[in-house]
């Protein structure tokens, strides 16, 4: 069988959480590595895709794809330090589809990296940079037998859930979303059905959902139940708010793996092999 197989560079939601409570499971932001035979994809870029450019830039790599679930901060903020795309014999294309207007991902990424939020402009990228727009459920054909499937999801100002298909093996990226307590979205099952891992948006519990209810974000037991619905083996808690610390996460992990086998808890530096 071909490699295929994902790595978590940021797990955390909102903002970065840097604290000597938190060193096992990382303070990074959304970010996720898969490799697809050759081919990498970035699903976000937070502030995690920055130790990974690193390790592109040390491995030579000169080609990948970024997705973007949305372009909140924690989502996006990494791409200005993204290293390879400063070097002009790299080739690189963004895609976003979230946006609930005509904007466009181009639009985006220069709309943020511009005076006097950021000094430096996507026009100093030296990066042969190919910015690709779309709206869910189109899919998107990335070649090399790497198909994406696109999920519109329920989050403010818009955000979409991946399904990377390769080698008939699947990935489900499902972060941010809002779920409807007592319920489970029948499309999103049909939408998941099958997939070897989920990723998903667990920010909060079923226990303080309440609360928060508008944010944007779910629950790893929701999650739970989605996997059990869609029958999927794997469930990657994912999208840690930042007051959750390693103890916490260490808690969570045991309590989630004794309700459902294949929970773990999203760590910067975990590989999975699909």
């Amino acid at each position: 069988m071909n490699r295929f197989e994902l790595t978590v560079w940021g797990a955390r939601g909102s903002i970065p959480a840097p604290a000597a409570a938190n060193q096992i499971f990382g303070s990074d932001t959304s970010c996720v590595e898969l490799r697809c035979g050759d081919r990498l994809i970035f699903l976000d870029a937070g502030t995690g895709i920055v130790t990974a450019g690193r390790k592109l830039y040390e491995e030579k790599v000169s080609d990948f794809d970024i997705l973007f679930t949305h372009c909140h901060l924690d989502h996006i903020m990494g791409l200005p330090f993204l290293i390879p795309l400063y070097k002009d014999h790299v080739s690189a294309r963004i895609f976003a589809g979230h946006f609930l207007d005509d904007t466009t991902c181009q639009a985006m990424v220069e709309g943020f990296m511009c005076p006097p939020y950021f000094p430096v402009k996507p026009k100093q990228f030296a990066a042969k940079i190919d910015y690709r727009d779309f709206r869910p459920p189109q899919p998107l054909d990335l070649g090399d037998g790497i198909a994406v499937k696109t999920f519109r999801l329920d989050h403010p100002n818009g955000a979409v859930g991946y399904r990377v298909e390769y080698d008939g093996r699947a990935v489900c990226y499902i972060t941010d979303t809002e779920h409807q307590p007592g319920t489970i979205d029948p499309a999103l099952v049909e939408f998941i059905a099958g997939a070897a891992v989920m990723i998903y948006d667990s920010t909060y519990t079923d226990e303080d959902f309440e609360r928060f209810v508008g944010f944007g974000h779910s629950t790893w037991q929701q999650g739970v139940r989605l996997c059990r619905a869609a029958k999927v083996p794997q469930l990657l808690i994912y999208h840690h708010d930042v007051s959750r610390t390693d103890m916490w996460l260490e808690e969570l992990a045991a309590e989630a793996a004794a309700e459902f086998a294949g929970a773990q808890v999203a760590r910067t530096g975990l590989t999975i092999a699909i």
